[in-house]
């Protein structure tokens, strides 16, 4: 059954949908801006959760699509586990859902949009034996799926996983197929790509395998635990704030030093501090000694 929502139970339904999402997560809006309420309390929940796949489709604005989505918010979303990022140049629809519910509104995902503006939108649960047909908000997700096919994927991280034993999974950690947010941003031809050629998780036989550490190696590895207890480590992003710079400056910089390329540290990078940082769910990500900021 559909219900007509305005005013803030429209509001409250979005936030709903997003933050009760379990495995997949579908935000259809030309124009998307985050505040600290959406990427804080309404997001948030689901940065470390490799189990839930969210889909963005953005668009208008062709000749500068960082109108539409700009780059601190594609910084954002790349944190996260699993997630596909396409473009819709045309696009004008705006949908969210979750495996369980979903609304087709005029409401973009823009803070000021959620606060000042009058938007409606219909609300629907999903119900697989519905009489007489599909729900709506199965209807929509199907043809939202339809048009994400045959549009611009400029963004896809998957998660990589080990089986274990008996039953469940563990977290090995993420990996990104894809990323032209550069490009996109930059205004470069772009191919279409479809999000359906991307894996939706991957399983790996993983099994340590390790060789014997040379003296000479063991040694420099022994010096360089001594002298991480003196120092201080930043992720990329803090170290670039320490400089007015972004993340994306200071991979460059990085990647031109010869420390780390294409998000893996080389064995140069390694010897100057650069190293892994694990969370305790297995989530890992680049730390820097903050003394490298010289660089920047």
């Amino acid at each position: 059954m559909a219900d007509f929502v305005t005013g803030r139970r429209l509001g409250e339904e979005v936030y709903d949908i997003i933050f009760n999402a379990r495995k997949q997560l579908l935000i259809v809006s030309p124009f998307i801006k985050l505040d600290d309420y959406f990427k804080r309390e309404v997001f948030n929940k689901h940065k470390s959760n490799a189990e839930i796949h969210i889909i963005i489709a953005f668009g208008k604005n062709e000749h500068n699509p960082s109108r539409s989505f700009n780059k601190s918010d594609f910084e954002y979303f790349k944190e996260f586990n699993n997630i596909s990022i396409v473009y819709v140049p045309n696009l004008h629809a705006k949908f969210y859902a979750n495996e369980s519910k979903g609304i087709v509104t005029s409401i973009n995902l823009y803070d000021y949009s959620f606060k000042n503006n009058v938007e409606f939108g219909v609300l629907s649960e999903t119900k697989f034996l519905e009489i007489g047909g599909a729900s709506l908000d199965t209807i929509a997700r199907n043809e939202s799926i339809e048009v994400l096919k045959d549009n611009y994927c400029v963004f896809v991280k998957r998660p990589k996983f080990k089986k274990k034993l008996l039953l469940g999974k563990d977290f090995l950690g993420a990996e990104v197929l894809l990323d032209l947010t550069e490009d996109l941003l930059l205004g470069r031809k772009l191919p279409k790509r479809d999000i359906s050629e991307f894996i939706d998780e991957e399983y790996v036989d993983f099994k340590e395998q390790r060789e014997r550490v040379s003296r000479e190696d063991f040694e420099k590895t022994s010096t360089t635990k001594v002298f991480e207890k003196n120092v201080k480590f930043l992720s990329g992003s803090a170290l670039a704030r320490t400089k007015g710079k972004n993340l994306s400056d200071l991979r460059a910089v990085m990647a031109d030093k010869g420390y780390v390329i294409e998000n893996k540290i080389t064995a140069s990078g390694k010897e100057i501090g650069i190293k892994l940082q694990y969370s305790h769910i297995g989530d890992s990500w680049i730390v820097y000694p903050e003394s490298l900021k010289k660089l920047l």
